[in-house]
């Protein structure tokens, strides 16, 4: 196993980094930082975390989906102009 990034919705969330034969996920987003350091037994299960992680809470999903889209830079670029 590799160190791999970590996508939701086309978003970098994390990274997993090998832990035996098992991976350990570092978060880099907030919204899914309660699953940083989770060991999984593969990737298709940490993906399937982070899905069920985010539809709990629909908060996070919006955050991420609005990095996705390039609102969360927009409105930064606002509110310092």
């Amino acid at each position: 196993m590799e160190k791999q990034v970590i996508e939701y919705g086309g978003v970098p969330v994390g990274i997993s980094v090998p832990e035996g034969n098992r991976i350990k996920f570092i978060a880099v987003k907030y919204p899914v930082i309660e699953l940083d350091g989770g060991v999984y037994g593969n990737v298709t299960e940490l993906r399937r975390a982070i899905g069920n992680h985010l539809r709990k809470s629909s908060e996070a999903a919006q955050a991420l989906a609005s990095v996705s889209s390039g609102a969360g830079t927009r409105a930064k670029a606002l509110s310092i102009a």
